[in-house]
C-alpha cells in the first residue's frame, strides 16, 4: 500500500514524538485543574503552549516535569510509559522545567552555576581539571564568561545559563515558562537564536508565553488550553495570525481597549515634579494632570523605571520636589514608600512574586496590606473596614476565586495581578504608578486591567504606566515620555504617538548617547 504525502507526513510526525500525554487529568477535591488532556510533542521542535491564566498550563507542565502528581492519565517518553513521575524521575529521563525566574546563585561564577549539584568529584573532592574541561565544552560559542559572577549576568545570559544547566544535566525536553519576561527586543532575539541553535542539536522545547507574536515567530507547533481542556493542537503555523490565536485562547474574539482622547485635561492644574537629580536622574520638570495617563518608555537603563521608583521612595536620589494639583506649596519627593502612600502615591511593582505578594497569606490579607493604617484602630485590625475593601475590589475586579479567604498562591498569575492592583487602589491614590502592569498575564486580563485603569481616571487619578510594550502603550495612554540617560528626551501624543516613532526615539537616543555625541 502506498501512503499519500499527508499520511506519510503524519506517520513521520508520530514516529518523532518525544513526549506524549494521554488523558492526563489533575483534580483538587471538586475542582478540576486539568481535564483529560492528550497531546504529542515532536522531537527537535519548539512547541508553544497558550492559554489564559488559570487555563491549566502550569498544571500541565507541572505534571510532565514531575512537580505535580496526576490524578489520572499517563505520560510517555520516547514511546515508553513513565512510572513514578516525580522531579528526579523526569529529570533522569531528560525533562527539565526552567522557571520564569532564573535560578542563579549570585555569589557563584557562571561555571559553578552551570555545574551546580553535579560538580565532577574524585574521592569526594571536586576535580578542577574535569570541572574546567566540562565548562569549556558547554560554554563554547555561547558568549558566556565562565568566570563572571552570577550577580553580574544580564537577563538573557541568566536564562541561557539555566537552559545550558538543564541541557548539561541530560535535558532533552526543556520547558520554558515565560522566558522572555523582562527581556527587551534585542535580548529576546538573542534567546530565540540560542533556542533555534539547540533545536538543531535535537533539543525539544515547550515554550509558554502570553505573547502571540512570540508564539508565531519561534514555534513549530502550538497547543491551546482553555478551562483545563486541550481545545486545539496546530502544526500548520503559517495558517495562524495573532487574532486567530487570541480567539482560540479566549473562545471569543478579543476586543482591544483604546483610550478615548481627553480634551479637558489641560484645563486642570497639573501635579509638578521638579529639580530631580541623583541616582542617575537629571529631570528639570515633569507634569501630569488629574485624570491623565502618561506612558514611560526607554531602553534598559534609560531612567524610565528609575524615575518611577524615585517617585515612590524606592530609589535614593539627591533632591527633587513634588507639588500636587491643588496645592500651593511643593515638598520633597518621598524618601520611603510609607511616606509616599501617606501622600497619595501608590506603586505597582513589575515583579509581583517578589514585591507584590505574600504567598502564604490570603487574598484578603494581601489586598489590604498597604491599607493597614486605614483598616486599623489603635493598632487593632477593624474587620468591618477590612471587609469593606474586599467587597469593593474583590467583586469589581472579577477575581476568579471561591472566596477572599483562600491563599493567594492558589490563584493564576492574572488573578494575582488583579489582587496586587486592588491592593494599591485600596490606598485611594491620587498618583498611581504601574510598572509593567500587564507582564505575565493573558490577553483577556490585559484588556480588563486597561479598562480598570481608564475608569480610575474618571475620578481624577493621575496614572503613570512604565512599559516595554510599545504596541500596547499607544492604545492606553494620553501621551508618552521617552527616556534616555536619566532624562525625558522626547514626548509624543495624538497621531504622532506610534510604536515605530517611540522605538526610533528610544533606540536612537540610546545610540547617540552611547557614542557620546
Amino acid at each position: 500500500m502506498t501512503l499519500s504525502a499527508n499520511e506519510a507526513n503524519a506517520e513521520a510526525r508520530t514516529a518523532d514524538v518525544v513526549l506524549e500525554t494521554r488523558n492526563l487529568s489533575k483534580r483538587y477535591g471538586a475542582s478540576v485543574a486539568l481535564n483529560d488532556v492528550s497531546l504529542k510533542i515532536r522531537k527537535a521542535s519548539i512547541h508553544g503552549l497558550l492559554g489564559e491564566n488559570g487555563a491549566g498550563k502550569s498544571t500541565l507542565v507541572g505534571l510532565v516535569s514531575g512537580h505535580k502528581v496526576a490524578s489520572s492519565g499517563q505520560i510517555f517518553l520516547q514511546g515508553q510509559p513513565v512510572t513514578g513521575s516525580d522531579v528526579k524521575t523526569m529529570e533522569a529521563a531528560g525533562v527539565f522545567l526552567v522557571t520564569q525566574e532564573p535560578m542563579i546563585v549570585d555569589q557563584f561564577t557562571v561555571a559553578e552555576n552551570l555545574l551546580l549539584g553535579i560538580w565532577p568529584r574524585k574521592f569526594g573532592i571536586v576535580s578542577r581539571r574535569r570541572f574546567n574541561k566540562r565548562v569549556r565544552e558547554m560554554l563554547a560559542d555561547t558568549g558566556l564568561d565562565p568566570g563572571l559572577p552570577g550577580r553580574d549576568l544580564d537577563a538573557v545570559s541568566r536564562r541561557k545559563l539555566n537552559i545550558l544547566r538543564a541541557l548539561f544535566s541530560g535535558g532533552r525536553v526543556i520547558i520554558l515558562d515565560e522566558p522572555t519576561t523582562a527581556l527587551d527586543s534585542k535580548d529576546r532575539e538573542e534567546l530565540f537564536r540560542f533556542m533555534r541553535e539547540l533545536k538543531g542539536r535535537d533539543v525539544t522545547f515547550i515554550f509558554i508565553s502570553h505573547y502571540n507574536e512570540e508564539i508565531l515567530e519561534i514555534c513549530d507547533e502550538v497547543s491551546v488550553l482553555r478551562d483545563g481542556r486541550l481545545v486545539d493542537q496546530i502544526s500548520e503555523m503559517a495558517s495562524l495570525n495573532s487574532a486567530a490565536l487570541s480567539t482560540l485562547v479566549l473562545g471569543r474574539d478579543l476586543a482591544l481597549f483604546y483610550r478615548e482622547p481627553r480634551r479637558s485635561l489641560d484645563s486642570a492644574v497639573p501635579t509638578c515634579v521638579s529639580d530631580v537629580s541623583g541616582g542617575g536622574l537629571a529631570i528639570d520638570e515633569f507634569r501630569i494632570h488629574p485624570g491623565e495617563v502618561v506612558g514611560f518608555v526607554g531602553m534598559p537603563g534609560s531612567g524610565a523605571k528609575t524615575f518611577a521608583r524615585a517617585l515612590f521612595g524606592l530609589k535614593r536620589i539627591d533632591r527633587g520636589t513634588i507639588c500636587f494639583s491643588g496645592q500651593s506649596q511643593s515638598g520633597s519627593l518621598p524618601s520611603h514608600p510609607r511616606l509616599a502612600l501617606d501622600r497619595g502615591i501608590a506603586y505597582l511593582s513589575d515583579d509581583r512574586r517578589h514585591d507584590g505578594l505574600v504567598a502564604l497569606m490570603s487574598i484578603k490579607n494581601n489586598m489590604t496590606l498597604s491599607s493597614l493604617p486605614a483598616v486599623s484602630r489603635f493598632g487593632v485590625l477593624d474587620r468591618g473596614r477590612e471587609q469593606s475593601i474586599i467587597d469593593r475590589y474583590f467583586k469589581s475586579m472579577e477575581i476568579k476565586a471561591e472566596s477572599a479567604d483562600i491563599s493567594i498562591d492558589t490563584l493564576s498569575g492574572g488573578n494575582q495581578q488583579k489582587v496586587c492592583l486592588g491592593r494599591v487602589l485600596a490606598t485611594d491614590p491620587r498618583l498611581l504608578i504601574l510598572d509593567e502592569p500587564t507582564r505575565g498575564i493573558d490577553v483577556g486580563v490585559k484588556e480588563d486591567v486597561h479598562r480598570l485603569v481608564d475608569e480610575l481616571t474618571d475620578d481624577g487619578v493621575s496614572v503613570i504606566v512604565v512599559t516595554s510594550d510599545l504596541d500596547e502603550v499607544v492604545r492606553i495612554v494620553d501621551r508618552v515620555c521617552v527616556f534616555a540617560d536619566g532624562r525625558v528626551v522626547e514626548e509624543f501624543a495624538g497621531a504622532d504617538m506610534t510604536p515605530e516613532a517611540l522605538h526610533a526615539a528610544a533606540s536612537g537616543s540610546g545610540a547617540v548617547l552611547a557614542t557620546g555625541l
